[in-house]
């Protein structure tokens, strides 16, 4: 570049504009992200947030220098197996790179995805957060790749009205001081070669921080040309289908799973549809472990551009489990499907055949019209199990009965009348067998767990919350984080979480000096009844668990469900009503019930939400519609969302 105090109007406007990006951006993204994340909470957040990281390490989208500055961030607690770290000053937010920031706010943040996505310019009149980060985003990449250093009056006014819009809107409305004391640079003099020695300064980093991610991309190439996953990738997906094999041992094949299995000989896409507990997971996970018999290799993903990015020449078999969302359809994940179709339909015609995508879908999803008239892949083959042609046989439900209590070597402890009773149950059946298979109180009554399942579990949870507080509080712990509870916070060093485990023990009424290994025994004696585990994590056996047990405690102490659950599982299993009937697994609030005392925390959160864009989509939901909840806090909140 020219030197600054010689430089042409083009020549200006380009500097500006690089100084706006690089010396403005990155500290009123910072100013969002904290509001967000607050520093005060920030190591608590990666904690709890700690599977997702990892996840996104091993995704290459936090890279190693990312994760680096993530671990020297005081009060974090990370796994024993990750290598030493080779810096020991301690970091913060003030360490994050623009990059970092928008992928945790996107990842464990919630915020909603602009239209365009993260890696493309919004329209100009997207208005939520998302879209100004990605604004941002999208300038900063540019000039970290271009190799021109003017721009002229047009350019420099277009770019430069939206950068300035989003750190406006991003910051409370207010335009920032150094915008205007940018604009107003005198390029000329002393303040000239300051701004220079800055300039370089941040080229310098840039270019470091570009190095760094060269040598993740060759690695990840080389890995490629030799058409091989990565290789942190393929050790997760393998040990994800060595449990696979163990659990299949109990799967017995039936007409649906036949059906599914002769129609993905034929196609390459097929959504297997049902509802909660007719082993729809099971199912396609059964026809994977028969296609790695042909040579497959089983890829599973959380989405379709991972199925794009870890494509090789080799034959691949990709699952993914709720495709667009557990409880309701996710117009978020639908949108990412339709705006890659295109893409992901050459992809597969490719080699035809050599590519095969099995998913799963809750069927109130599969019957909307808004998943029906989509534009992908995803609705062209749609197997029901629930269909009469698929349902469940009485020989079949027999089958698998009878399989299960054999791996528990109860076959002979239950009589052929017993069987025939117990195969009348029509809901979740799979998963009633296995849950009955797995506990000795639950096979000693297993005529009415079969038969009353969910009243049987409420009444078990009732006694768990009287008699044996120890794990009762480790299944709402596990609730708290999502249904999946890091075997790490465990450890004696660990301070991982503490503040929310101590606070979980008060409310379950524990003692506050019990240890956590005791906590973590009781994990481990609810292995099959309500557990299951691998090297990292205690997780539920089916999300109907998490469901009841959600319920219970959400019965039990609204307030602190309110204060802790995660706000998607309020929104899909809180319902307003004027009486009391109800589908199983749904916490009824009745209207003359609602007031603000009780709700408070709820609203609390619900002012956060909007701060981070994430509120419109808690909309969509029967709870926030209701007109006395409205009433209450209606006035309230769009009176914040008009101040954000």
């Amino acid at each position: 570049m020219a030197s600054i105090s010689q430089l042409t109007e083009e020549e200006g406007n380009f500097t500006r504009f690089f100084l706006l990006n690089f010396k403005v951006s990155p500290a009123i993204a910072r100013r969002f992200f904290d509001g967000v994340f607050p520093p005060t909470h920030l190591s608590q957040i990666i904690n709890n947030s700690m599977s997702a990281i990892l996840k996104l390490n091993k995704s290459k989208r936090i890279n190693a220098a990312q994760l680096e500055i993530l671990r020297g961030i005081p009060g974090t607690v990370w796994p024993s197996y990750l290598p030493p770290m080779t810096g020991t000053i301690p970091t913060s937010s003030k360490d994050f790179d623009l990059t970092m920031m928008i992928c945790l706010l996107r990842n464990i943040g919630g915020l909603a995805t602009p239209i365009n996505g993260w890696d493309r310019l919004p329209p100009p009149n997207e208005i939520l957060p998302g879209a100004d980060l990605a604004t941002l985003k999208w300038y900063r990449n540019q000039l970290a790749h271009t190799t021109v250093s003017s721009m002229d009056n047009n350019e420099f006014t277009l770019k430069w009205t939206q950068v300035d819009h989003a750190l406006t809107s991003l910051n409370n409305g207010q335009r920032p001081q150094q915008v205007n004391e940018i604009l107003n640079y005198d390029l000329d003099g002393e303040q000239a070669k300051l701004l220079a020695k800055e300039e370089l300064k941040q080229l310098t980093k840039d270019y470091l921080d570009c190095e760094k991610e060269k040598e993740q991309i060759e690695s990840d190439f080389t890995n490629y040309r030799e058409e091989n996953l990565p290789k942190n990738i393929k050790e997760v997906n393998a040990a994800f289908v060595e449990r696979w094999i163990t659990e299949d041992e109990s799967f017995c094949e039936t007409l649906g799973s036949e059906l599914v299995y002769d129609k993905v000989k034929k196609c390459s896409c097929i959504v297997v549809a049902s509802n909660s507990g007719l082993g729809k997971t099971a199912t396609i996970r059964h026809i994977a472990l028969k296609f790695k018999l042909k040579g497959f290799e089983i890829v599973p993903v959380e989405s379709p551009h991972d199925i794009i990015k870890y494509k090789t020449n080799k034959t691949q078999i990709f699952l993914i489990d709720d495709v667009l969302g557990k409880y309701d359809l996710s117009p978020t994940l639908l949108g990412e499907w339709e705006k890659i179709n295109e893409t992901l339909v050459n992809c597969f015609n490719t080699r035809l055949g050599s590519t095969k995508l099995l998913c799963t879908l809750r069927l109130q999803i599969a019957l909307q019209k808004r998943f029906k008239n989509a534009s992908t892949i995803l609705n062209k083959v749609v197997i029901n199990l629930e269909h009469e042609s698929t349902a469940l046989s009485k020989e079949e439900k027999q089958n698998i009965l009878m399989k299960h209590l054999r791996r528990s070597n109860l076959e002979n402890e239950i009589e052929t009348k017993e069987i025939e009773i117990m195969c009348e149950a029509n809901y979740a059946f799979p998963l009633l067998c296995k849950l009955v298979s797995n506990n000795d109180e639950r096979f000693r009554e297993r005529i009415i767990f079969l038969g009353n399942h969910y009243s049987f579990l409420k009444e078990e949870l009732d006694k768990i919350s009287n008699d044996n507080k120890k794990l009762y509080c480790i299944l709402i712990l596990c609730l708290l984080f999502d249904g999946l509870l890091s075997r790490s916070m465990f450890d004696i060093d660990s301070t991982e979480s503490d503040k929310k485990i101590y606070k979980i023990i008060k409310t379950c009424g524990l003692q506050s000096d019990i240890s956590k290994k005791a906590l973590e025994e009781s994990a481990y004696s609810a292995l099959g009844s309500y557990f299951t585990k691998d090297s990292y994590n205690f997780q539920f056996i089916h999300d109907a668990l998490e469901e009841t047990v959600g319920c219970h405690f959400c019965t039990m102490n609204p307030e602190e469900m309110f204060s802790d659950c995660n706000i998607l599982f309020i929104r899909d299993r809180v319902r307003v009503q004027l009486n009391t009937n109800a589908d199983e697994n749904i916490v009824v609030l009745r209207e003359d019930e609602l007031n603000e005392d009780r709700l408070r925390p709820l609203y609390h959160r619900l002012l956060t939400e909007l701060k981070s864009g994430r509120f419109s989509n808690l909309l969509m939901s029967q709870l926030f519609k209701n007109r006395n909840f409205v009433n209450i806090f209606g006035t309230h909140l769009k009176t914040s969302q008009e101040n954000f």
